[in-house]
């Protein structure tokens, strides 16, 4: 079963050292997987390992979650920008006036990096929400954030399998949508909005991050290979 495209599965490299990362990074080939360094690999290794990636051929969405005080983002990211990253990312819960400077930032670094923003993470369900005094369900609060990240001029959001359905149809087709929390099989973890790959490339997915289902599994080159079977 076919359903996936070349370069549309972002493996996240959720590691303590390049060490560990490479042990994993060099199964993998550039022409089919991107990559996502979070905070975790970047507190740790710092940019020189987006140049060590870089140079592998890899495509980086360096995904650090600005969320700050509009100032801070904008200096934060202007000088994120200034490394070779594909994709990077801010809290979309900061405010329109950090994102505004977040665009700003992008501007004026020139920067070709796609810049997305995160809604409400994966790992949350309603009652958390509710828990933080939000009295919102988490699909309302992900069309209002979305229609601010849109707004201005952000090129898509990070968001859970389910909520991009509606996303597409309200912000068009070209409004990225980079979902984690995707399975191959179906299991329990510390995610709460989870779907299948099957179910976020049906319902229109633009990237998908696959993160411990490949890091964790007992047989990480069999794994690579039946993602490989999903590929175009």
């Amino acid at each position: 079963m076919k359903i996936l495209k070349p370069k549309q599965i972002i493996v996240a490299l959720d590691f303590d050292s390049a060490v560990e990362a490479n042990s994993i990074v060099k199964l993998l080939d550039p022409e089919i997987y991107r990559l996502k360094v979070g905070k975790q690999l970047y507190a740790s290794e710092g940019p020189k390992i987006l140049e060590s990636l870089n140079k592998q051929g890899f495509d980086i969405f360096l995904d650090l979650k600005l969320h700050d005080i509009p100032n801070t983002v904008y200096k934060a990211l202007k000088n994120l920008l200034h490394q070779k990253v594909w994709m990077t990312n801010i809290h979309l819960l900061g405010g329109e006036e950090m994102i505004q400077a977040a665009r700003e930032a992008k501007e004026h670094t020139k920067s070709e990096a796609l810049l997305i923003g995160v809604t409400v993470l994966t790992s949350l369900d309603g009652n958390n929400i509710k828990n933080m005094g939000f009295n919102i369900q988490i699909p309302e609060l992900v069309k209002i954030l979305s229609k601010s990240a849109k707004q201005n001029n952000i090129d898509g959001i990070v968001c859970s399998a389910q909520e991009v359905p509606e996303v597409k149809a309200n912000l068009g087709e070209k409004f990225i949508t980079v979902t984690p929390g995707i399975r191959i099989q179906q299991n329990n973890d510390d995610q709460s909005r989870v779907a299948t790959l099957k179910e976020a490339t049906k319902n229109g997915s633009d990237y998908i991050v696959l993160g411990r289902e490949i890091t964790s599994s007992k047989n990480i080159s069999e794994m690579i290979k039946k993602v490989e079977s999903y590929i175009i």
